[in-house]
């Protein structure tokens, strides 16, 4: 299982010391380093990647204003953010980063950085693949288990919510929406909010 890797940062000495820290890991593979967002941005459009490693302070932008731009369309990426300074971390929990690596980084800090990220890939590839129909209301729309990232009852509606619309969904009760989603690792965490486990199970751990 290869863990497909990006770089930003502006320091090419910090590009190159992270890639060299990182290249003791087989399953790493390191397919872009980029010291500006828009190439990132650029190269996603048409390349997936698993995992990033996000200098929290770059050259007249910030890693976080990246991160939640990134989380719009490719809130699958898992981020590590790399940082001189420890105290932005009480900032960065916002975007449930797998962890923050102070520079230059340690390799021992590194490998338990690791560890979580093969955990989480494992998670994510054992959420079972399937298409599910469900009532609007105006009619119908199939939509892609892996793409719903909760969903949520206001003002007696529910709304599904993916990384891209959020869709009111019609005709169901929050009970009958838990049973539908069940195996694809979906609980009912609160009386109005349908989630995923495992990102419940890494925020707690980030």
């Amino acid at each position: 299982m290869n863990i497909r890797t990006v770089i930003l940062d502006d320091d090419s000495s910090s590009v190159t010391a992270a890639s060299t820290a990182l290249s003791v890991y087989p399953e790493i593979e390191i397919i872009g380093c980029f010291s500006h967002s828009k190439e990132l941005f650029d190269f996603l459009e048409g390349h997936t990647a698993h995992l990033l490693f996000l200098d929290i302070e770059l050259d007249g932008e910030m890693g976080f204003s990246i991160a939640q731009r990134l989380m719009q369309n490719n809130a699958d990426l898992m981020i590590v953010f790399l940082t001189g300074h420890s105290s932005y971390a009480i900032d960065g929990y916002n975007f449930h980063p797998i962890d923050f690596l102070t520079k230059p980084i340690n390799t021992i800090k590194l490998e338990r950085t690791i560890n979580e990220v093969r955990k989480r890939m494992k998670q994510q590839n054992g959420q079972r693949s399937a298409k599910l129909m469900f009532r609007l209301q105006h009619g119908y729309k199939i939509i892609d288990v892996r793409d719903i990232c909760y969903i949520e009852r206001l003002d007696r509606k529910n709304y599904l919510h993916t990384a891209s619309e959020t869709l009111c969904i019609a005709g169901y009760t929050m009970a009958e929406l838990e049973e539908m989603l069940t195996e694809h690792g979906f609980f009912l965490c609160h009386q109005s909010f349908l989630i995923v486990r495992f990102l419940v199970a890494a925020t707690l751990q980030a």
